[in-house]
């Protein structure tokens, strides 16, 4: 049996008094529904990410291939992955600082962070082998098949993230 909680609102003039009456099940729906809607919203904001980074991966490739094949530009393939990760290094550490509380150096912040990021340098190693193999790839393939096939590793980590992690 449904519990009752009554609650009582008089007007600042005392003449409109409003009687609600809630059962915990209301309570159960609202927050259910609070509940779907912050995961709409974290669905929505996975698919604009997702597409964000398909955008950004095609406009690289497309961009790469450009330069290299029609301007005939030469550069160094890791100077430009370098400048890459400078750059996202760069806007980490201001997002990082940015979000610190008063008082709170960004510098010790950072230094904590990189040395409990240690883990990672594995994966940050494979990516970075990962980044110079695609310039290779990008030569030996036209730029709508490593597209395709770029599109397909963002796709396919987002899957097994959300099937290994439950996410």
């Amino acid at each position: 049996m449904p519990s009752h909680h009554r609650r009582t609102r008089t007007h600042s003039s005392g003449r409109i008094r409003v009687v609600e009456e809630e059962t915990e099940e209301d309570s159960d729906l609202a927050k259910k529904s609070k509940i779907m809607v912050f995961k709409s919203m974290m669905s929505s904001t996975k698919l604009f990410v997702l597409v964000l980074l398909c955008m950004q991966n095609t406009m690289f490739t497309v961009l790469r291939r450009y330069s290299q094949g029609v301007l005939k530009e030469i550069y160094s393939k890791y100077e430009v992955l370098l400048v890459g990760e400078l750059i996202k290094f760069v806007y980490s550490a201001y997002k990082i600082s940015s979000q610190l509380s008063q008082g709170e150096k960004a510098v010790p912040k950072l230094r904590y962070l990189l040395k409990r990021s240690s883990k990672m340098a594995v994966l940050a190693c494979i990516y970075g082998a990962m980044n110079i193999l695609s310039f290779v790839a990008l030569r030996n393939i036209s730029a709508g098949m490593f597209t395709v096939f770029a599109q397909l590793k963002i796709l396919t980590t987002a899957t097994c993230s959300s099937v290994m992690l439950n996410r």
